[in-house]
């Protein structure tokens, strides 16, 4: 009945007047979190579906599910941002990661790649990361209790149709 997804406000927020460049970079982060563990899970189609509203165009969209499927993307490389917006891209990604509550430890490693290249100091990265560890739980305790109220409405609809 209801989805976790990420506010799209905050997906503008982060990427507005960003440059190609710095949208590619981190569409290819996106991809390469969500590929990490070599498996493409139902939850994380949402943050690939994040990542291409930051493509151009269709061709680009289609490259990147290619890439997904075969599961190689392109190596992260390093990216000269200003601080404050490094700061930004990696949140933004680690929101990402995080979202459908589950976050494998091959993902993790992907995440500190992505603050390495961003060129973040490891503590602001540590510190992004024990943040993201309470946001997934926060996630995951959200997904459980909405699955348990779609649990109860259908519950109550099967009653329903036995009173009639």
């Amino acid at each position: 009945m209801y989805v976790l997804r990420l506010d799209p406000k905050l997906t503008n927020q982060v990427v507005t007047g960003l440059s190609k460049e710095i949208r590619d970079w981190v569409v290819n982060a996106i991809g390469s979190v969500v590929v990490a563990d070599g498996i493409v899970e139902p939850n994380e189609l949402i943050a690939l579906q994040e990542a291409i509203h930051l493509l151009d165009s269709k061709e680009e969209a289609q490259n990147l599910m290619t890439l997904v499927k075969q599961k190689k993307l392109y190596d992260i490389e390093p990216l000269k941002v200003p601080l404050e917006t490094g700061a930004s891209l990696f949140f933004y990604i680690a929101s990402i990661a995080v979202v459908d509550g589950n976050l494998k430890k091959v993902e993790a490693d992907v995440l500190i790649q992505v603050a390495k290249q961003l060129g973040l100091p490891k503590e602001f990265g540590k510190t992004v990361m024990r943040w993201a560890h309470r946001q997934m739980e926060q996630n995951r305790n959200w997904s459980e209790e909405q699955n348990r109220l779609n649990l109860e409405r259908q519950q109550i609809i099967d009653s329903a149709n036995l009173m009639t």
